[in-house]
């Protein structure tokens, strides 16, 4: 995602919010578009933080950044009729998505969502007996105030679970077009302190930052996320769909120019990660970690 700051102005959180509140509201028909591909490739992911938050039947949980409603859909399965899920977002269209998503799974009861920015979620203390959020840690702007307010929000003894992005050259889905991307256009490093998918890489930053809002026995494993594409032209059109940046940085740029970048990047997916008939598949690494509040 794209922020408005550059390196002539100071880092605005309030600003980038509203940045990224815009940018995923755009690129929502994308996601729904692609949920199929990048669900299937992330359930191994979801089904792990379920079991890392030790989510049993009857659970009240809470789903932080769920997007299109994972690993929120997930968890209701485990918590069932006599559970309930609270899943929230910055963006509202990306939220409708998720809550077509839960009643096409019969899960529309189970599941309530809420148009919510994480650092500024409103629950009563120990509302909750487990908290998740995939992908959603290293795009906030107050990392700190976020994880405070999800310590507090869960009971004595029960877990927190969440999944950040490895470093970028673990992680092609993201890298390889936004590198070449780069690289095409010769553009300058992003601005130091930005929050970006791979903000929390380092793990111990990650398990630091549980410590400090006061979870315990915090300890982070990581797993490989499989992505397929049915071929190179595929991955590029999935890039463009679901990513506002690729978009922002190519606006500049003629037709024939974006065609050629993108002819590039797709085959670049095959080149290094095709494995016949055209098929890609990317392997990428997600950090998991987990803390309990005492």
């Amino acid at each position: 995602m794209a922020s408005s700051s550059s390196s002539s102005f100071p880092f605005d959180p309030n600003q980038f919010k509203i940045s990224q509140r815009q940018s995923w509201d755009s690129v929502a028909p994308g996601w729904k578009t692609w949920w199929e591909p990048i669900e299937k490739g992330a359930q191994a992911l979801s089904s792990r933080l379920v079991q890392l938050a030790e989510i049993k039947p009857g659970y009240r949980v809470l789903d932080i950044a769920t997007g299109i409603g994972e690993p929120a859909m997930t968890a209701a399965k485990i918590v069932g009729s006599s559970g309930h899920i609270i899943a929230t977002d910055i963006s509202a269209r990306m939220l409708a998505i998720a809550k077509e998503r839960a009643a096409a799974l019969g899960l529309q009861d189970i599941t309530e969502f809420k148009e919510s920015d994480a650092e500024n979620i409103d629950f009563p203390d120990s509302f909750f007996d487990a908290a998740l959020c995939r992908w959603g840690l290293m795009l906030l702007p107050n990392l700190d105030a976020a994880l405070s307010k999800i310590h507090t929000s869960i009971i004595s003894g029960r877990r927190f679970a969440a999944a950040v992005w490895s470093t970028p050259h673990k992680v092609p889905i993201i890298s390889l077009a936004s590198n070449i991307i780069s690289e095409q256009l010769k553009t300058p490093m992003p601005q130091k302190g930005i929050p970006n998918p791979f903000s929390l890489a380092d793990a111990n930053k990650l398990e630091i930052s549980l410590i400090k809002a006061g979870f315990r026995d915090v300890r982070s494993e990581t797993i490989a996320v499989r992505f397929e594409f049915t071929s190179g032209e595929d991955y590029s059109r999935y890039c463009q769909a679901v990513s506002t940046a690729p978009r922002i940085a190519l606006s500049k740029e003629t037709e024939e120019r974006k065609e050629e970048i993108w002819k590039r990047i797709a085959e670049a997916a095959v080149q290094n990660y095709g494995v016949g008939n055209g098929l890609v598949r990317m392997d990428n690494e997600s950090i998991c970690v987990v803390g309990t509040r005492p």
